[in-house]
């Protein structure tokens, strides 16, 4: 065999290689794009809890594999109903019981995320299948948890400095807090939530487009 054959060979196997590389390489970003386009807020909050993007890939990867062998299904009109008026309830509830209310809207859509069909043994596995559906909407959850827990917590706090006398320990200037700045009362904090937990309820009942439009009109 000659020389130029070889050579000839040789350069064929190259190109081969590196458009098999290229092509890799091509599909692992189009799978990225895939992904966070899919997960958006999500990706960025696994991105930077991993402080990888490779391995944050890697998970929610995981997390279609096994939400796609789930077997969901869509509520009946009774139960859809059903939901709705209890929903309503609770927002009525929060009007003379705001913290009651407030745990109550949790336990609602935990329910319905069950009712649904995401497995309710784990409740952070639970949500991470619930983001493969419903990702944007699961950011507004996952503010309205935080918030819920501050506005619980400073009524806690509020109680525990209380003296016997009914004066709270420590206390600063009205609308503020202990820096001075101004700062929302429990009661504002825990009514932000409500509204960040109704945008994931209208989702999971297929009422986001009402939402939306909501949301514009506030």
């Amino acid at each position: 065999m000659s020389g130029t054959i070889i050579l000839a060979i040789v350069l064929a196997v190259v190109v081969v290689l590196g458009a098999a590389v290229l092509i890799l390489r091509t599909g692992t970003r189009d799978h990225g794009r895939d992904l966070r386009r899919r997960f958006g807020p999500e990706y960025d909050r696994v991105a930077a809890r991993h402080g990888d993007q490779a391995a944050a890939e890697q998970e929610l990867a995981e997390r279609v594999r096994e939400h796609d062998a789930l077997t969901l299904r869509p509520l009946a009109q009774d139960e859809r109903e059903r939901y709705e008026r209890t929903w309503t309830s609770v927002q009525e509830r929060f009007i003379d019981d705001p913290r009651g209310a407030t745990q109550q809207a949790d336990q609602v859509i935990g329910g319905l995320l069950t009712a649904i069909g995401y497995p309710s043994e784990d409740r952070e596995k639970q949500l991470d299948l619930a983001s493969v559906d419903h990702a944007y909407a699961l950011s507004e959850y996952r503010q309205a948890r935080e918030l819920a827990q501050r506005g619980l917590n400073g009524d806690a706090a509020v109680e525990g400095t209380k003296r016997t006398d009914g004066a709270v320990a420590g206390a600063t200037a009205p609308g503020t807090n202990a820096a001075g700045a101004p700062a929302l009362s429990s009661t504002e904090t825990l009514r932000e939530a409500m509204l960040h937990y109704r945008v994931m309820f209208n989702d999971l009942l297929g009422r986001a487009d009402a939402e939306r439009a909501h949301a514009g009109q506030r």
